[in-house]
């Protein structure tokens, strides 16, 4: 140098001085740029950020590198003073200890897993992860940190600044902290009840006979309602039987008045009875056509249980119930079918009747 500086003048000799400065200045930086890269398109997610609550919380970010290196996030971040996380007047937490991480959910929303993550620990502003194994430069990783206080947020809403670190990369992010992330929902589901008669007429099937017990067609009773206790069907008649007022009836005007009403021995019985043939009977039969699921449980009452041939005696003074459910109902069907047999002293006549009233309520 001393030879070349002899040669040279003064301001030759100080322009090659400062050429070798400046590509010694351009190689230090370049080797450190490749050492040190910043972290893009990374965020942390707390899954809570209400002041003063303990949360889990994700952390996703794009490898700037490959290397094989454990992710660490510090919650201080560049803030200082009471502006950290830790300060004593904001008064955020991180878990001193074992943190647990999961990947599970990261992969079910569509994340690459952080690789090997098994755990994690925390000490003073930080969290660190631990197993992980090499990550690939350019793809986008995912952990949650699951421990349910993972970390505590300050108790001062506001502005925080996490810095989050894999090996010689790292980047700076922004979390807000809020005095309440929650929205209370309300809503009132009025009481219902809906209840639908399938129609207002209906027929025997064949004429009486003292040779068959003959049933009417029916008619369905529809019942949708949201009364948590379920529903009630009640029926009376409009005929009381000659000389028994209790007792319901068939009756006809042309015949004299003639009525044929339910056997004598089963006047408002606790249970309904098998008509026999060549008796003078009538009655209501209740059958259950569809119980709803997912409600209450539809029952007969017994003195109406109709399946068969079957028959409860038709109170012509007073409401009887039927049929009931025990909770909500979302369709249920019941069918009320009149059955009847006459014996051979039943005057002939077109017109015999009884008219039903079908009432129903909801057990709110």
């Amino acid at each position: 140098m001393q030879n070349i500086k002899s040669k040279l003048s003064p301001v030759a000799y100080f322009g090659i001085i400062a050429v070798l400065a400046l590509q010694t200045f351009f190689i230090i930086m370049a080797a450190q740029s490749a050492q040190a890269a910043t972290l893009t398109s990374t965020y942390i997610r707390l899954n809570r950020v209400k002041t003063a609550q303990g949360t889990t919380f994700r952390v996703v970010f794009k490898a700037a590198s490959s290397q094989t290196a454990q992710l660490a996030v510090d919650f201080n971040g560049t803030d200082t003073g009471t502006a950290q996380w830790t300060n004593a007047t904001p008064g955020g937490l991180v878990t001193t200890g074992a943190v647990t991480t999961s990947t599970a959910q990261c992969t079910a929303d569509g994340f690459t897993a952080l690789p090997g993550v098994t755990a994690a620990t925390g000490a003073g502003s930080t969290i660190t992860t631990s197993g992980v194994t090499a990550t690939t430069s350019g793809t986008t990783y995912c952990v949650d940190f699951t421990t349910a206080s993972a970390v505590t947020t300050p108790t001062v809403a506001g502005e925080y600044h996490p810095t989050i670190t894999q090996g010689s990369d790292s980047v700076t992010v922004g979390v807000r902290v809020i005095t309440n992330d929650q929205i209370v929902i309300t809503a009132t589901v009025p009481p219902t009840f809906n209840f639908v008669l399938g129609g207002n007429t209906d027929s025997f099937t064949a004429n009486l006979s003292t040779a068959s017990v003959i049933s009417t067609t029916g008619q369905p009773v529809t019942i949708t309602t949201n009364a948590a206790s379920g529903w009630i069907v009640w029926v009376k008649g409009l005929n009381g039987s000659s000389g028994a007022s209790t007792k319901g009836a068939l009756k006809s005007a042309t015949a004299g008045n003639f009525t044929i009403p339910t056997t004598n021995a089963n006047a408002l019985a606790s249970a309904s009875h098998t008509l026999t043939t060549n008796t003078q009977d009538y009655g209501l039969g209740v059958t259950i056509t569809t119980d709803a699921a997912g409600g209450g449980t539809v029952a007969l009452d017994a003195a109406y249980d109709g399946t068969s041939t079957k028959a409860g005696v038709v109170d012509p003074n007073n409401f009887r119930p039927v049929a009931s459910a025990n909770g909500t109902a979302n369709g249920d069907v019941i069918r009320l079918t009149e059955r009847a047999t006459i014996d051979g002293a039943v005057p002939a006549a077109t017109d015999y009747t009884d008219t039903l009233t079908v009432i129903g309520a909801g057990n709110f």
